[in-house]
């Protein structure tokens, strides 16, 4: 289960660090992606190729800002992000089975 009050805090961790890194407009962006997966992890029904090019958005900023800082910050950045980790897993997987 997913704890939405945890789920914000690790977004607007996860927008700073990509503001820091990538840029302003990145920033928002990822945060609209994930707001758009919430709706259709509420609604799997509404699952589509939207949604799987939502998580390829997030994977690709994931991968920039990998590529930009030292491996022990990314790790760190990873540690910080568990919740949104295990959402992501849970879309790919009912996404899958759908």
């Amino acid at each position: 289960m997913i704890n939405l009050e945890v789920l914000r805090i690790e977004l607007n961790y996860l927008q700073q660090v990509i503001k820091d890194v990538i840029g302003c407009k990145a920033s928002g962006e990822i945060a609209e992606t994930i707001e758009l997966l919430v709706l259709c992890f509420l609604n799997p029904k509404n699952y589509d190729t939207y949604c799987l090019s939502n998580l390829q958005t997030i994977e690709q900023y994931l991968n920039q800002i990998q590529n930009k800082i030292e491996p022990s910050k990314y790790q760190l950045l990873l540690n910080n992000i568990p919740t949104i980790k295990t959402f992501l897993e849970k879309v790919k997987l009912e996404m899958s089975i759908s």
